[in-house]
């Protein structure tokens, strides 16, 4: 049941941010379905990650403030059911808009 709570709240985030930009851009929804997909699966994808470079970052700055070395975090990722929602979102998303501008591509 939690799944699908956080599947359904972020379908309906991705479309709301996906509408917002539609109209503050002036663009239809389609225009924009794709890309604003594309962004949520990124954006979920690098704060379910450890250990990449903002990671590298920080622990260098750490180190160089402190003069004490500090053990380097392995680099993992953790997909999510909101990740996973993102990923299928965008995929409808790029489905749907091939199928709606068939006819420029062609």
């Amino acid at each position: 049941m939690k799944h699908v709570f956080w599947s359904s709240a972020t379908i309906v985030a991705i479309a709301a941010a996906n509408w917002l930009i539609a109209a503050f851009l002036g663009g239809t929804v389609m225009d924009y379905a794709f890309l604003t997909g594309l962004a949520a699966a990124t954006t979920v994808g690098f704060f379910n990650s450890s250990g990449g470079f903002a990671s590298d970052a920080i622990r260098l700055s750490a180190q160089a403030q402190t003069g004490i070395k500090v053990e380097k975090d392995k680099q993992t990722f953790r997909p999510t059911v909101v990740f996973y929602t993102a990923v299928v979102y965008t995929i409808v998303a790029l489905i749907a808009t091939i199928i709606y501008y068939k006819d420029y591509f062609l």
